[in-house]
């Protein structure tokens, strides 16, 4: 009697048997779809309602953790219609505990880490400490960094490796790791040091390596900062650590300096009137600290020099300031009939 197609075998398994295991995979596919539909739809919604951000948690990161663990058990089930070899067993065993493993860690990682911005981070942002503000986002990553090096130590501890064998070696070779990786170790500790130290922190505006712009993000590797020209720079660390910077922002003024020159022919009068305005211009100037230098400095090549000195205190206005101060200088000096230098020369004729 002829076989009919379901019933044909291919390594030990029917066809028929074939389609039941994939109908199992399909159908928790679909419970998946459908549970996570309804925590989206319901679940969620109730959570809402109370008082607590808990439960707000536990539905948020349970959600594809559950749908992927329904995969995981219906993965489970259809491998228990099949007949396997002694070797696929085995191996389809160790791929069920790995994944399994997987889905428990995201699950994990994924808790702690909402568990850490929604009652850590609210916290920090009310003290008026700006370590704390820096240090959350770095134990946000060391948690998950840990989590996935122990994730992967379990892993490797189902493929059959003796995991203390394998950390002693990671014990002895650990000088050798710390030279090949010295880079990363400086900016590691360079990131450290930043945090300790304080030179800046997010949204200062720091000019460093000839570079100018504002701090955006402090990690454990680099620092990145918005440059002035409107790129993104990634500074290694251990660069901003052991580089001579400064911070704009913690500027409490900044200082003006320039030379002013009047022509030769310009009176002692002329010259004691041109250094009062001068010093009433910048004095009179709401953005200006009160205290400035306005003195006849040298006798210049083509003009009586002035040296001007001022305070900016209002940094958010710098450029407009400096606008202002030398329109109101020139328009002064024009009502005033006082002539600024140019650069000329004199030539004699002997007979």
């Amino acid at each position: 009697m002829a076989v009919s197609f379901l019933d044909q075998t291919y390594l030990g398994n029917t066809i028929i048997a074939y389609l039941i295991f994939l109908g199992i995979i399909a159908a928790s596919l679909v419970i998946g779809k459908i549970i996570f539909f309804i925590s989206k739809k319901v679940i969620r919604a109730k959570a809402a309602q109370t008082e607590t951000k808990f439960d707000d948690i536990i539905v948020h990161v349970m959600e594809k953790p559950l749908v992927f663990l329904i995969f995981i058990i219906g993965l489970i089930f259809a491998l228990k219609t099949l007949t396997l070899s002694d070797g696929a067993e085995k191996f389809f065993s160790n791929v069920v505990k790995i994944i399994l493993t997987i889905d428990l860690a995201w699950f994990i990682i994924s808790f702690i880490d909402q568990l850490i911005v929604n009652y850590l981070t609210p916290i920090t942002s009310k003290t008026k400490s700006e370590l704390d503000d820096i240090l959350v986002p770095l134990i946000r990553k060391l948690a998950k960094i840990t989590l996935i090096f122990i994730t992967v130590l379990i892993i490797i501890d189902n493929f059959g490796y003796d995991i203390t064998s394998l950390l002693a070696g990671l014990g002895l070779g650990g000088l050798a790791f710390a030279l090949a990786a010295k880079d990363m170790l400086a900016n590691f500790f360079g990131g450290i040091s930043i945090i300790g130290d304080k030179p800046f922190k997010p949204g200062d505006r720091i000019k460093v390596e000839g570079k100018d712009g504002w701090i955006t993000e402090i990690g454990l590797r680099s620092t990145k900062m918005n440059t002035l020209d409107g790129f993104q720079l990634i500074v290694p660390n251990a660069i901003m650590a052991n580089s001579i910077l400064e911070n704009v922002s913690r500027e409490d003024s900044r200082k003006i300096k320039m030379v002013l020159g009047l022509e030769y022919s310009t009176s002692m009068k002329k010259m004691e009137e041109a250094k009062k305005i001068l010093e009433d211009t910048i004095k009179k100037n709401k953005d200006t600290k009160d205290d400035s230098i306005v003195i006849f400095e040298e006798f210049g090549e083509s003009s009586l020099n002035f040296l001007v000195i001022y305070w900016i205190k209002n940094l958010d206005n710098i450029l407009t300031t400096k606008h202002q101060i030398n329109m109101e200088i020139k328009n002064k000096f024009e009502k005033a009939n006082i002539n600024i230098a140019f650069p000329s020369s004199t030539i004699y004729l002997k007979k």
